[in-house]
C-alpha cells in the first residue's frame, strides 16, 4: 500500500472517528480532517484538523484533542489493517478560516469600489454642471 493510500484511508476513518465516536465534552464545534501526512517510515501522522464554531472554545478543542491521540490511535487500529498504526499529531489547519478571511476581504473592497463608483459617476460623465452639448 502507498503512502497516499495510506494517509486517504487514514483521513477518512479519522474523520468518521471524530464525527461518530469521540465524545469528549471539551471537543466542540465543526471539525473537519483536512489533510493526513505519513512518515515513510508509518511511525508518525500529522493530522490537520480545521476548526469551525465558537472561537473561544478553539484552544480547549485542540488541546482535548491532543490528549486523546493515543484513544484515537486505539480506535484507528482497530478500522485499518496496518502492522503499524502511526502515533498521530494532530495540527490546526488555518486554510479554511484564511480562505473565509480572504472572501470576506475581496467582498468588502468590491463593495467599497461600487460605492465609490456610484458616488463619482455623475462627475465621471460629465454631469457637472456645465452642458456638454455646445
Amino acid at each position: 500500500m502507498n503512502i497516499e493510500r495510506i494517509n486517504s484511508e487514514l483521513l477518512k476513518q479519522l474523520s468518521r472517528i471524530l464525527q461518530y465516536e469521540l465524545n469528549d465534552p471539551r471537543i466542540c464545534g465543526m471539525l473537519t480532517v483536512m489533510e493526513v501526512q505519513t512518515s515513510d517510515d508509518l511511525s508518525h501522522a500529522r493530522v490537520f484538523i480545521s476548526y469551525f464554531g465558537d472561537p473561544s472554545k478553539e484552544e480547549q478543542t485542540f488541546e482535548a484533542l491532543n490528549g486523546c491521540t493515543g484513544h484515537i490511535r486505539n480506535l484507528l487500529k482497530q478500522r485499518v489493517k496496518m502492522r503499524i498504526v502511526p502515533y498521530l499529531r494532530i495540527i490546526k489547519d488555518e486554510s479554511l478560516n484564511n480562505a473565509i478571511d480572504l472572501t470576506e476581504k475581496i467582498n468588502r473592497a468590491m463593495e467599497s469600489t461600487r460605492e465609490n463608483e456610484s458616488k463619482g459617476y455623475g462627475e465621471e460623465n460629465g454631469n457637472d454642471g456645465s452642458n456638454s452639448d455646445n
